[in-house]
This record gives structure tokens, sequence and C-alpha cells, in this order.
């Protein structure tokens, strides 16, 4: 005959900590004891009718990079997305390396920065020249692009 006594610990170890949890709960706690799980401070919005949301006042644009297809023949597509454009997608460009550029100084000019969304499916080259252009656009001195972006020449 087989001895099942294997999981007895176990039930005298969740007995012993029941026990345990019955008598610390019936000690008093001192006043002068604070004890703090988390604390959040919440800061005060004076109420004004200046005040608008954030949403219908800024643009968000995607620069998305895709896998040369049928359906996207360049790997770049910049497109609008927000609460102010009456349609998601809205002045969507398909973009060739070449065109990036110009199409990430005119934004700029415009005091915005899209996001950077690759495929899963693209290429890395292709995402590291959108980033190296980003970069170089933007002027941001402490990053490290692999690949820098150049504007090609017709028939290279």
């Amino acid at each position: 005959m087989k001895n099942k006594n294997g999981q007895t610990w176990l039930f005298s170890f969740t007995d012993l900590a029941f026990l345990l949890l019955i008598s610390l709960s019936t000690i008093p706690v001192a006043d002068s004891v604070t004890i703090r799980f988390s604390e959040m401070d919440v800061p005060v919005v004076p109420e004004s009718q200046q005040l608008g949301a954030l949403g219908q006042l800024r643009e968000v644009w995607e620069l998305q990079v895709h896998p040369v297809s049928a359906e996207y023949p360049v790997p770049y597509k910049i497109v609008r997305f927000g609460l102010t454009s009456q349609v998601d997608g809205e002045g969507a460009q398909l973009l060739a390396p070449a065109q990036l550029m110009d199409a990430l100084e005119n934004l700029k000019a415009r005091n915005i920065q899209p996001v950077l969304l690759p495929e899963k499916t693209s290429l890395t080259q292709d995402l590291l020249y959108a980033a190296g252009a980003m970069a170089k656009v933007w002027g941001m001195e402490y990053s490290e692009t692999v690949v820098q972006p150049e504007i090609l020449e017709e028939g290279s």
C-alpha cells in the first residue's frame, strides 16, 4: 500500500499562515504609525474659456514604411491621422526615398514630427533610411544613424 501523505506539509503551512494572519490583524496599530501604500497628486486645471481639447489643435502624422509591392510601389507613405481629419488617412502620400527628405522638411516647417511606423515585413534598410532622414531633418544631435540619407539623383 502506497503512502499518500506527500502534500500534508502544504496544508499545515496554509493553516499556520492563516492563523498568523488572524493573530496579526487583532493587534492594534499605533496612532503614530502611518502606512502609505501609494499616493498620487492630481493637478488642478483652472477653468478657462480659452482652453480647448488638444485633439482639435494637433495634427498627427505617420511615416509608414511598407515592403515594395503592387499596392505600394515605393516604400514610404506619409499619412495624416487624428480627430481633426475627416477621414483617417487624409492627405496620404506615397514617397520614394528621393522625395522623403522634402516631405519631412515640409512637415518640419509646420512644426510636425511624424511617428515612424514600420510594417512587419518591410525592409530594415528602408526603416533605417527613414530614421536617418528624420534625424537629419530634425537635427537630433544626440542620435546616431546607421544609414545616412542622401538625395538620390535621377538614374542611380
